[in-house]
């Protein structure tokens, strides 16, 4: 498979995730993005159930093919490979989990008895949050090392930073009228880390001469 292509599903997949939890919210009355979870549009019962499944597995798909790509740009490049393929394996199984959350163990309906599939929406959503830090951390350092993105690692930290005190937020306003608006923050964070990786991933593969000159652009 193309490495450009792997690349360009990072860009895709965020924005297909915000058309998808937009959409969802549009065809849901009384739904309100700033204090419902996203995950309430994929319970069981919920309106477009199916539809919205399909989108978001559809995203889930997307995240695993870009994690590929960066797998496959760590092995290429750089002489020391071991932080950046742990960082980029842990990338695809966030794709893997994402995939479940949505339709294998949604989230249970509020004001419903709990299920076992909804505890582990839970749990996996905690996974998610876990790795995702991780992979950050990771891949900031190998891409700073040897992806020749300078910078990047300092990028990458500031962002964990953002999500760290986004989630925390979240947990803070739990069952508030703020709760979506926190999730949300923390999802756009993580978001905007993947797309501009992605961005620069892409440049380097259009130019066939990797992603440093253009990240150095931004920096």
């Amino acid at each position: 498979m193309k490495q450009r292509f792997l690349s360009v599903c990072g860009i895709i997949a965020p924005a297909l995730f915000l058309f998808t939890i937009i959409l969802g919210g549009a065809l849901r009355p009384g739904y309100s993005h700033i204090s419902d979870t996203i995950s309430e549009l994929f319970s069981p019962g919920s309106p477009n159930k199916l539809l919205l499944d399909t989108l978001h597995t559809t995203y889930a798909f997307l995240l695993i093919l870009f994690g590929i790509g960066v797998l496959q740009t760590v092995r290429r490049r750089g002489q020391s490979q071991r932080i950046g393929v742990i960082g980029a394996s842990l990338f695809i199984a966030v794709g893997v989990i994402s995939a479940l959350t949505a339709t294998v163990f949604p989230q249970d309906a509020w004001g419903s008895p709990a299920t076992f599939r909804g505890e582990m929406h839970k749990v996996l959503h905690g996974v998610i949050s876990l790795l995702g830090i991780l992979y950050l951390i990771l891949l900031g350092i190998w891409f700073d090392r040897e992806g020749g993105l300078r910078g990047f690692r300092t990028y990458s930290l500031i962002t964990v930073g953002v999500v760290g005190l986004a989630a925390a937020f979240f947990m803070l306003s739990m069952g508030g009228p703020a709760m979506g608006l926190a999730e949300r923050a923390a999802m756009l964070a993580g978001f905007q880390w993947t797309f501009v990786l992605s961005l620069e991933l892409t440049r380097g593969e259009k130019n066939n001469q990797g992603c440093k000159t253009s990240w150095e652009m931004l920096t």
